[in-house]
């Protein structure tokens, strides 16, 4: 019997707005990461560093998701 791996699923998360730009897109949260995440990552649009913060929502699998301005 073959053992299953257990699958690391990157989560949807709602499109959110640039904290600098404006410009709102759609973020997809490594599910690897562990439920609470803090990492930066560079607008697509402006370039400019955002913070992004991952917390576990109300609902399983469910997850929180807001960007902050980086330096």
């Amino acid at each position: 019997m073959k053992k299953r791996k257990k699958r690391r699923v990157a989560r949807h998360a709602p499109a959110l707005a640039c904290p600098f730009c404006g410009e709102a897109e759609e973020l997809f949260v490594d599910a690897g990461g562990g439920d609470a995440q803090v990492y930066t990552e560079d607008c697509a649009v402006c370039c400019r560093p955002r913070v992004v913060h991952v917390e576990p929502g109300d609902e399983p699998g469910e997850v929180r998701v807001w960007l902050e301005r980086g330096e």
